[in-house]
């Protein structure tokens, strides 16, 4: 696997980000950004948080769709109830 870009990379107080942009979660999910945005349009991807006009996904939730198997997003908000 390439090197992860520096969205996901341990801050400098050891944390690892809350959110990550699109490049980032691409990277984590090891794939193509233009794959991620295919994948988010096509609701394959937990819903993104808007902040103003930037998307974000939460690290965690990110981490634990993958465990789950990576269903889609109408099957993930069902599993998240």
């Amino acid at each position: 696997m390439d090197a992860v870009p520096s969205e996901i990379d341990i801050t400098d107080d050891g944390r690892t980000p809350l959110l990550l942009r699109a490049e980032a979660a691409a990277a984590l999910c090891d794939t193509s950004l233009r794959t991620w945005r295919t994948w988010d349009v096509a609701g394959k991807t937990p819903q993104p948080i808007r902040i103003g006009r930037s998307l974000r996904w939460r690290a965690s939730e990110l981490h634990a769709w993958i465990a789950a198997g990576c269903p889609d997003r109408s099957t993930w908000q069902i599993l998240q109830t």
